[in-house]
């Protein structure tokens, strides 16, 4: 067979050869724009993080900022000696500043969550900046800076954990914990890490802890002994006061204790009232009874003396902190079961810093609230 003719008009015209640079140059084209985009992002990312991230920074917030309608105690008519000043829950009612890098960063993958109090129980001050607080259900210490507004969550050391940290107190730049479930004295450096610990031979339920500058001793309430430890700072060198009862200088379940002076102030909890004794253990005065009047106690924990020489007495029953004078006459009372401002639950530890600011430890509202002493020039 023959082939067929090829029809020479249905031949497919060729494309001319002018257009075939076009398309090499088309195709270059196409790569040269691939292999430029990453360094044209690159380019961009850097001038919009110094261009546009120092301005997205976010300033530090005013911690306790002052209310228009503030709560004082007691309320109007009357001269209010107290005020309520805020509240910590976590770490985020710091108002911490942030950077534009951290700023940017949150609004890409989302805030990182804040780190919350569970129940927290005692807390110090040191240089009215640095507040620890044991948080005992959570099983941890909580480390801020309040000037900074860093927060730090301390859940053991080397290789263990915390098991119910109660009481904290400051030595210098040491941080004693006192932890019931492990029946020891922690001491942790101020970044957290351990420097020592002591009393695992003869503690039974630590709870309290106070230290007493003029004389050098470490006062550890030893609430299942019904007694009080006073220690060296290492540790050594213990020596006990008291003994179960009901008599001066005996105690019936104690738990919080504070140094103001040459005098030891201690929660006698069980007994339903506040022992005064001297360092050397010598139980001075008393005051309280159990009983729902003015003045008397029904589950006194945290303890604290301000500079005018006021005893804070908070009770854990009663929802509410009172003060007293030195001799345990009754001056006023403030705060009440609920979980509002000036609200307690379950109330616990307390301390007072040097601008008369009052930190309590609401153990059940998982917070801890802050309040001013109002001076008068009386």
């Amino acid at each position: 067979m023959h082939s067929p003719a090829v029809n020479p008009s249905h031949r497919v015209p060729r494309p001319s050869r002018g257009l075939q640079p076009a398309r090499r140059y088309a195709h270059r084209s196409i790569e040269s724009v691939f292999h430029f985009v990453p360094a044209l992002r690159r380019n961009y990312l850097i001038l919009f993080a110094f261009h546009w991230l120092p301005g997205c920074a976010a300033p530090q917030g005013e911690l306790f900022p002052r209310l228009e309608t503030g709560l004082v105690f007691p309320p109007p008519p009357d001269i209010p000696r107290i005020r309520w000043l805020g509240e910590l829950r976590d770490s985020g009612d710091l108002k911490a500043a942030r950077s534009g890098v951290e700023v940017f960063q949150a609004a890409m993958r989302g805030p990182l969550p804040p780190i919350p109090f569970s129940s927290p129980h005692g807390l110090t001050l040191r240089e009215g900046r640095y507040l620890a607080v044991a948080d005992g259900t959570g099983g941890v210490v909580h480390l801020i800076d309040i000037v900074d507004r860093s927060h730090r969550m301390i859940s053991g050391f080397d290789k263990e954990r915390f098991g119910s940290p109660m009481g904290v107190v400051w030595m210098g730049h040491q941080l004693y914990v006192t932890d019931a479930a492990r029946r020891e004295v922690i001491v942790l450096h101020d970044d957290g890490s351990l420097a020592q610990r002591f009393g695992a031979q003869e503690l039974v339920r630590p709870v309290g802890i106070a230290f007493a500058a003029s004389i050098n001793r470490l006062f550890v309430v030893d609430s299942g002994a019904h007694r009080i430890g006073s220690f060296a700072p290492n540790g050594g060198d213990v020596q006990w006061l008291g003994e179960r009862g009901s008599g001066l200088g005996q105690f019936n379940f104690p738990t919080h204790i504070v140094v103001a002076g040459d005098h030891l102030w201690v929660a006698d909890t069980g007994n339903f009232r506040v022992q005064m004794l001297n360092l050397d253990g010598h139980s001075l005065n008393m005051f309280g009874q159990k009983g729902d009047a003015a003045g008397d106690l029904s589950l006194p924990k945290g303890l604290a003396v301000d500079r005018g020489g006021h005893v804070y007495v908070v009770d854990a029953h009663f929802e509410n902190v009172q003060i007293f004078d030195p001799e345990g006459r009754l001056l006023m009372a403030f705060g009440e079961p609920g979980v509002g401002r000036g609200q307690f639950s379950l109330p616990a530890g307390l301390t007072i810093d040097e601008q008369d600011r009052i930190w309590v430890a609401d153990a059940g509202n998982h917070r801890i609230q802050v309040f001013e002493y109002l001076r008068t020039s009386s």
